[in-house]
């Protein structure tokens, strides 16, 4: 999937939340500018809060899964591992899969 960005509306469609999947964040921070690597993140953010208001679990789940892969993979600002940590947290008590587990075991572990 090609992630697109309205930077006008920065909130993701909610039909479009659960089939964003890590490759399409690296493909969106490979392709991007200092800019875009970065305001992504928030991007994801906003939309976490909102989904998150309306009380829709699963797309903040995902959302909190998406926030913790880029920032311990991609973006890994200072303290990239605790910020991931509660995040991957986060998706696990929302929605607990076996794909966010893994990740929060390899989060564990540090980078």
């Amino acid at each position: 999937m090609m992630l697109q960005i309205n930077w006008d509306n920065p909130i993701i469609k909610e039909d479009e939340i659960m089939a964003i999947q890590p490759s399409d964040l690296d493909s969106f921070y490979m392709s991007g500018d200092s800019y875009t690597k970065t305001n992504i993140f928030f991007v994801l953010l906003a939309s976490y809060h909102h989904y998150s208001d309306m009380g829709k679990s699963d797309c903040t789940a995902h959302l909190s899964f998406l926030m913790a892969y880029y920032l311990f993979i991609a973006l890994t600002p200072p303290g990239s591992q605790q910020l991931a940590k509660q995040y991957i947290q986060q998706a696990v008590l929302l929605y607990p899969t076996d794909e966010y587990r893994r990740w929060q075991d390899l989060i564990e572990k540090g980078n």
